[in-house]
């Protein structure tokens, strides 16, 4: 884990410099008060090399436009580039005039503001006053005071390094709370997608037990009923009535057998992968439906993917299946899970009676509207194909990690039927 050192030496306009990227308008407009200033000065001066001062000041603003104001927001070599221009023209713009020694005011924050580490910080503001002492002490020449200029750069310096690291602190002390603000909320969404997919797992088992509690058990009673009239009826249409009877019960019977099948739990909680858990929903589909149903995983087990995508590909491969056995007429139907290239997919073919064009659409109550919009809002692609007489393929590709908005999965959405 990076020290707080290192964050802020690789830290870029997006990260810990985000402060300065914020203040770059600020910081251009200090600048050009500055030169405004530095102008109305060398105007209002009597001194025979102001041409020269105003030279140098010139190429320093000129530098400027051209090297800082891109670098500051790009963080590149440029930034550092116009600092050594402002070295060296400053100092020239000092023993030109050395009544433009207020310019330091503006040149040392420039130091810390431009760059993106500490150290940094502290060599160019050593430079920049280096600059100032050699400038100023051959302005003032033969008479200047060096020892004092000399101590006010070092108590300029002294009192640069000081705040410029203090505001270094501030500003990887903001990034870092930002930083933790922004992953406090992201574990928020997931712990209310995790509760959403919780509340709706409980209400789907729910109502599964709801159902077959009730309308799967009144079917069976009406189909033992049925019969048990139908053994001591003597005439014939009253045999056939109750026959018919018998059908719709049985009919309903399979009907709230596959809602309960649908919205029953499947063991992801229990099983050690994904693969295991289609395996599961495989077994009972078969035990139910007598349909064949093999689940192939191809490659490895993508047993990293988020549970969120798991969950998607778990209820895809549990609403097709619910399709197969409702409406494919399939004897065999396989399951085929792998996991490459950052992708993982989900692929379930049957033998059935295939879908017609129109069925393709998903507007047709297949559940594939449904089953589209779930896949679509983790990231994935669903792809629907077939034609009647030759069976039915529905694959669904997800990338390994999740969508970049979360967004809870919704489970009970989507038509089994």
């Amino acid at each position: 884990m990076p020290t707080p050192r290192e964050r802020w030496s690789t830290a870029g306009p997006q990260s810990a410099g985000s402060w300065w990227v914020r203040s770059v308008p600020g910081w251009h407009g200090a600048f050009g008060l500055f030169v405004a200033i530095a102008g109305v000065v060398l105007l209002a001066s009597h001194d025979p090399d102001r041409t020269l001062a105003a030279l140098a000041v010139g190429a320093v603003a000129l530098a400027y436009v051209l090297l800082a104001v891109p670098g500051a927001r790009r963080r590149d070599w440029r930034a550092r580039a116009y600092l050594a221009v402002a070295v060296v023209g400053l100092c020239g713009a000092y023993a030109a005039d050395p009544q433009l020694s207020f310019l330091l005011f503006i040149a040392f924050p420039q130091t810390w503001f431009l760059t993106d580490t500490r150290r940094e910080g502290v060599v160019w503001t050593v430079a920049t006053a280096a600059a100032g002492l050699v400038g100023m002490s051959a302005g003032y020449g033969p008479s200047a005071a060096t020892m004092d200029i000399a101590v006010s750069m070092l108590v300029s310096v002294g009192f640069t390094c000081v705040l410029g690291v203090w505001i270094s602190f501030v500003v990887e002390q903001s990034a870092e709370r930002a930083q933790l603000i922004a992953e406090l909320e992201d574990t928020r969404a997931e712990l209310a997608a995790a509760h959403h997919d919780a509340g709706v797992a409980a209400e789907r088992s729910r109502m599964a037990a709801d159902i077959h509690d009730t309308l799967a058990q009144g079917f069976t009673g009406i189909v033992l009923l049925a019969q048990s009239a139908a053994a001591v009826a003597r005439e014939e249409p009253t045999r056939r009535a109750l026959g018919l009877i018998e059908g719709a019960a049985r009919s309903g019977l399979a009907e709230a057998r596959t809602l309960v099948a649908a919205m029953s739990p499947v063991g992801l909680e229990d099983a050690s992968t994904l693969g295991e858990a289609l395996r599961r929903l495989a077994e009972r589909v078969s035990r139910e439906s007598g349909v064949r149903v093999e689940v192939v995983v191809s490659g490895r087990d993508p047993v990293t993917l988020p549970r969120a995508q798991q969950v998607v590909l778990l209820r895809a491969a549990q609403e097709a299946l619910a399709n197969v056995r409702k409406h494919a007429g399939a004897g065999r139907a396989q399951v085929v899970l792998s996991s490459e290239d950052g992708t993982a997919s989900l692929e379930v073919r049957d033998d059935g009676v295939g879908l017609a064009a129109a069925d393709l659409t998903g507007g047709t109550g297949f559940g594939l509207a449904g089953m589209r919009r779930r896949v679509e809002e983790a990231g994935g692609v669903l792809e629907v194909a077939g034609e009647p007489g030759v069976g039915t393929r529905v694959r669904i590709a997800l990338p390994t990690t999740p969508a970049p908005v979360p967004a809870p999965v919704d489970l009970v959405g989507g038509d089994a039927g």
